[in-house]
C-alpha cells in the first residue's frame, strides 16, 4: 500500500470483528511509534498493549465509574449536561470494552524549551504550555501506530475521551503490569482490531483554507 493510500484508508474504528490481532503485528505498530520524532530525541513515551479481555473490561468499568461520579455530581447542578456526558462516553468512549487490543499510552512532560529563561527574564511563560513539545511529540508517534494499523489491515481509534479517569487507570496499570516510570501518566488509550464497519470520509477543511505558501 503506498502512504497515501494509508493516509486515506485510515479512519478512527470503533466496531471490531473479534479476530485476534497477533503480538508480532502489535510490535510493528509500536516499532513504527517508537521512531517519530520527539523534541529533543526525549522519546517520551510508552505503550502497554491490551489482549488480557477481563483486564480490558476492568479499565472499561474503572472509567465508567468515573464518568458516573462526575455524571452524580453534576446532576443537581445541571442534569441535562450531565445526561449528555453519559450519553457521549457510552457512545465514543466505552466502546473499548469489546476491542481486542487495548494500547495504554503513557507519557511524561519534557521541560519546555525558554521557560526558565522567560521566568528569570520576568516575562509571562504560561503561554508555553499550550505548544507542549511533549504532546506534539506524543502525537507524532501514535499517528505513526494508526497508520502502521492500517497498513497491516487493522483498524483504531484514538481515545482521548477518557481522560478523565486517568489517574483509576494508572493505578490499574501499575497493579497489574507492575509499570513504575516515574513522571509518566496516562495520555491516551487507543483501541485497535480488525475492522466490522467502514466509515464514510469525514468532511475535511479545503486545502486552501488550511495552507498558505509564502514564496
Amino acid at each position: 500500500m503506498e502512504l497515501t493510500e494509508i493516509l486515506q484508508r485510515r479512519r478512527s474504528i470503533r466496531r471490531y470483528t473479534g479476530d485476534e490481532v497477533p503480538s508480532a503485528d502489535i510490535a510493528k505498530m509500536i516499532e513504527a511509534a517508537g521512531i517519530a520524532p520527539s523534541g529533543s530525541n526525549l522519546q517520551n513515551w510508552h505503550f502497554t498493549a491490551i489482549k488480557k479481555r477481563p483486564l480490558i473490561k476492568k479499565i472499561a468499568a474503572a472509567a465508567e465509574g468515573a464518568m458516573e461520579d462526575i455524571a452524580g455530581r453534576l446532576d443537581p447542578v445541571d442534569k441535562t449536561l450531565a445526561d449528555k456526558f453519559r450519553k457521549f462516553s457510552s457512545i465514543f468512549t466505552f466502546f473499548f470494552a469489546d476491542a481486542p487490543v487495548l494500547i495504554v499510552v503513557m507519557s511524561r512532560a519534557p521541560a519546555l524549551t525558554g521557560f526558565k529563561e522567560m521566568e528569570m527574564a520576568g516575562l509571562d511563560a504560561s503561554r508555553l504550555y499550550k505548544k507542549s513539545p511533549g504532546m506534539q511529540s506524543l502525537g507524532a508517534a501514535v499517528e505513526n501506530l494508526l497508520l502502521r494499523a492500517t497498513e497491516l489491515g487493522y483498524g483504531g481509534c484514538w481515545i482521548t475521551s477518557a481522560n478523565y479517569a486517568d489517574t483509576r487507570i494508572e493505578a490499574i496499570i501499575q497493579e497489574e503490569t507492575g509499570f513504575d516510570k516515574p513522571g509518566y501518566y496516562m495520555a491516551a488509550l487507543l483501541a485497535i482490531g480488525v475492522p466490522d464497519e467502514s466509515p464514510k470520509p469525514l468532511r475535511r477543511k479545503p486545502l486552501e483554507e488550511i495552507m498558505t505558501i509564502v514564496e
